[in-house]
């Protein structure tokens, strides 16, 4: 055996919030493309973002306000979640990516 070929990553990127917060950065660099998928309740705004460094961060993409999948190209080396304009409820983010 000369080595291992990764397949997919599966990621929590928040696995619940009650206030304005920044999920955990998740490495995606051996990745290209993704879904976010976000499950709860909540009346807040969920935003994506992207980071070459692990330290500056960029929005991209619309504001997710509802549950469901979003599909990702990812064009960045992290990825994180920033919930922000919190107002009640609470929702876990889900990530899963492949080459």
């Amino acid at each position: 055996m000369t080595g291992f070929e990764v397949t997919h990553l599966q990621a929590t990127l928040i696995a619940s919030f009650s206030a304005n917060t920044n999920g955990v950065g998740q490495d995606v660099s051996d990745f290209k493309y993704g879904s976010v998928q976000v499950v709860g309740t909540f009346n807040a705004n969920i935003q994506l973002q992207g980071s070459n460094d692990g330290t500056n961060w960029v929005s991209f993409g619309a504001a997710i306000t509802t549950a469901g999948f979003t599909e990702l190209d990812l064009y960045y080396a992290h990825i994180r979640v920033n919930v922000n304009t919190y107002v009640g409820g609470t929702a876990a983010v889900y990530l899963t990516a492949k080459p």
